[in-house]
């Protein structure tokens, strides 16, 4: 009786051990209290490097026990269903990144997340937030409770150049993107508003300013809306279907005169500022003088969203680690990193924008000293970069300066949220298709919203 209990152990302990080693380097069970994060695959989720980027500290700095346990699923249906099951059980990761399937919103509402100031205040991590950029971190406040860590930033802009602009006898320093439309539907400006690979990035972009999360209200009906959603459809299809914006091939000319604007995926995406200054220098190099503006905002504030973010499970026992965990990931050695801050990182061109407003200067400074890896007797290249050194500092930073207002969303993740995929892509989709009228459009995303935000 002996032998057989032992041998079924033996099979179930050879039916195991395959399971546990599937995934590399990611565990698939917490085995000595480390923080736990769940993943897709080996690349899994944005914060994933920035986790691996710490792990890896932690192993030089000899405290591999504060290092981070990565979860393993197949798919993200297994890990949304796993993750929700076990956060109402009051289990779950003790990290929750912004940029996962699940939305981060209802972890807000169903109070899932911890408040960041509480766990930090009864740990020996000491975080000064006044060192950081009160704008952006201010985002990640709800109710009261940061429970939102922002880590990188980006400013919503389009880009487009001044002689796309001069072409259809557009002035943005008098007209703003709402006004743009406009003239291109009233005068029939043979373009489209932006690249039509960004129609739905931009309509979406769009459609988020009238919603209120926080307050759990939408404003689809108000005449402001209605008239911009015609005007903005009109603009991006420019008399072509919906099906034509997925045949779009670039143009083989530099001026790209087919559409006036870019977004950020296409030319400054990221946004660090070594990467919009050599965007620039490279653009200038074709002979075409980039321009940026600011993206449509409701209110005329210049806006920017979080590209990296994160927060910490409200049922997190082992806060004294996760507290260690925000003070790496808030520091300047990590910030600078990944904002093409540091002398010792060969990688100048960086992520996005810090939030730490040291890194963000040594990261400006870095920026005008880049080195373009061209002679430096070169007269023509010395005043591009020279022209480039002067659109950081007169134009971009004064725009970056200018943020007011920081949502969650960026272009580089919108598009993947569950708000669009769950809530708002097929309407979207209905209404540029021409599928359903105005009406109908306006009273979709309201049902829909309502829906979501009230569940």
């Amino acid at each position: 009786m002996k032998k057989r209990i032992l041998a079924f152990f033996l099979m179930v302990l050879l039916a195991v051990c395959p399971i546990l080693s599937a995934c590399g380097e990611y565990a698939t069970e917490e085995t000595d209290g480390k923080l736990t994060m769940y993943t897709v695959g080996e690349h899994g989720d944005a914060l994933n490097e920035f986790v691996k980027k710490y792990n890896k500290y932690c192993a030089v700095n000899d405290c591999f026990e504060d290092s981070v346990e990565f979860i393993c699923f197949d798919d993200f249906t297994q890990l949304n269903d796993t993750l929700s099951t076990e956060l109402m059980a009051g289990k779950g990761p003790d990290i929750l990144s912004l940029t996962q399937s699940l939305p981060f919103e209802k972890l807000v509402s169903n109070k899932s997340l911890a408040d960041i100031d509480r766990l930090l205040s009864d740990s020996s991590v000491n975080i000064n937030f006044d060192d950081y950029n009160k704008t952006i971190m201010d985002s990640g406040v709800v109710n009261g409770k940061r429970v939102l860590l922002p880590l990188y930033y980006s400013v919503d802009v389009l880009f487009t150049t001044q002689e796309r602009l001069e072409e259809f006898g557009i002035d943005i320093e008098k007209e703003n993107i709402s006004q743009i439309a406009n003239k291109i539907n009233s005068e029939n400006i043979d373009t489209h508003l932006v690249c039509p690979y960004s129609a739905d990035s931009f309509y979406f972009s769009f459609i988020r300013n009238f919603i209120d999360l926080e307050k759990g209200t939408t404003d689809f009906d108000s005449e402001e809306f209605r008239e911009n959603a015609v005007a903005f459809k009109k603009a991006l299809l420019n008399s072509k279907t919906y099906a034509d914006l997925s045949n779009f091939e670039f143009p083989s000319e530099e001026t790209h005169s087919d559409f006036l604007f870019s977004c950020n995926e296409f030319d400054f995406y990221g946004g660090s500022f070594t990467d919009i200054a050599e965007i620039y220098h490279n653009t200038c190099a074709d002979g075409v003088t980039p321009v940026i503006c600011p993206d449509f905002s409701r209110n005329g504030e210049i806006s920017a969203n979080v590209e990296i973010g994160f927060g910490i499970n409200a049922n997190c026992k082992k806060t004294e680690k996760a507290a260690k965990f925000i003070e790496y990931l808030l520091s300047d050695s990590s910030q600078g990193y990944f904002a093409g801050a540091r002398e010792d990182v060969l990688d100048e061109v960086g992520l996005s924008l810090p939030v730490k407003n040291s890194v963000f200067e040594s990261a400006f400074s870095k920026a005008k000293d880049y080195n373009w890896y061209y002679p430096e007797d070169d007269a023509d290249v010395a005043a591009m970069k020279e022209n480039a050194n002067e659109f950081l500092e007169k134009e971009y930073l004064p725009l970056v300066q200018s943020v007011k207002q920081c949502h969650w969303y960026g272009k580089s993740s919108q598009l993947s949220s569950y708000l669009y995929q769950n809530v708002a892509r097929i309407t979207i989709s209905d209404y540029l298709k021409d599928k359903i009228t105005l009406d109908k459009f306006s009273d979709k995303l309201s049902s829909s919203f309502n829906m979501y935000i009230n569940e």
